[in-house]
């Protein structure tokens, strides 16, 4: 199995995927018209947050982004990731999983340089989440590394984690936040195995309900905007399952 590149439009994206790519989209601007000031009171600033307090520091700054490529990277594995995990997860479970890596990333950045001035910008913490949930719930599922090297989520989820831990370890003064990326990673895969350990089954058939509710919304959203001939085949055919569930036909 390999992932699909033709991805949904904005529109037609799941609502939390959707709003945080707005959102990036947002912070990218506002980092244009504000820069360093910004950064200072809204990136993360191991310093402040640890010896000022500054504890909303550690949900903003995944928000602001560098540049538009910090930002369109961000948002393309945000877009990619959310429309796969956010109805297979849930609209709520996927927003509190995607801001509690976040955070964590953000947590572990401070605590490993507790003494840095230097603001720590971008959701690569809470993007590195989503790639271990994806890695967890679709372990063989075949990926591309660089849309080049074929291998299995489970294979790139362990490339990936070895690599910023070694970057992180090294501290080479690059100014990419390694800690950052393997904090986010990290608190995901933490998550979700303990989610399979404590309730003692996959942690993606944990919350199926809340799955196909949040598929369900987001087709009736769609057909609320564009009727029901937007709809592809696929669409349909879930419509349909749902409705002989509850005793119809969509």
């Amino acid at each position: 199995m390999a992932i699909s590149l033709k991805l949904p439009s904005l529109g037609d994206l799941p609502p939390v995927t959707r709003a945080m790519t707005v959102l990036f989209f947002a912070g990218w601007l506002a980092e244009l018209a504000f820069g360093y000031r910004l950064n200072d009171l809204f990136g993360l600033v191991p310093a402040a947050l640890i010896y000022r307090f500054w504890l909303w520091q550690a949900a903003t700054y995944i928000f602001i982004h560098a540049n538009f490529w910090h930002f369109f990277f961000n948002a393309f594995m945000m877009w990619m990731l959310g429309c796969m995990l956010e109805p297979e997860m849930g609209s709520r479970k996927f927003l509190l999983y995607f801001l509690v890596c976040g955070i964590a990333a953000a947590l572990f950045t401070a605590a490993w340089t507790p003494n840095s001035p230097i603001p720590v910008v971008g959701a690569s913490g809470a993007v590195y989440g989503l790639l271990g949930a994806f890695a967890f719930l679709h372990p063989e599922t075949r990926v591309y590394l660089y849309f080049v090297f074929p291998m299995s989520a489970r294979t790139l989820a362990f490339l990936l984690g070895a690599l910023e831990f070694v970057m992180t370890l090294s501290r080479t003064g690059s100014t990419i936040s390694s800690a950052t990326h393997l904090g986010g990673l990290a608190a995901g895969l933490l998550w979700l195995w303990a989610e399979r350990r404590f309730k003692g089954r996959p942690a993606r058939e944990t919350d199926t309900a809340a799955m196909e509710m949040g598929e369900l919304d987001h087709l009736l959203e769609k057909i609320s905007r564009k009727g029901q001939s937007a709809l592809s085949r696929s669409e349909i055919a879930r419509l349909d399952e749902y409705a002989r569930k509850r005793g119809g036909r969509a």
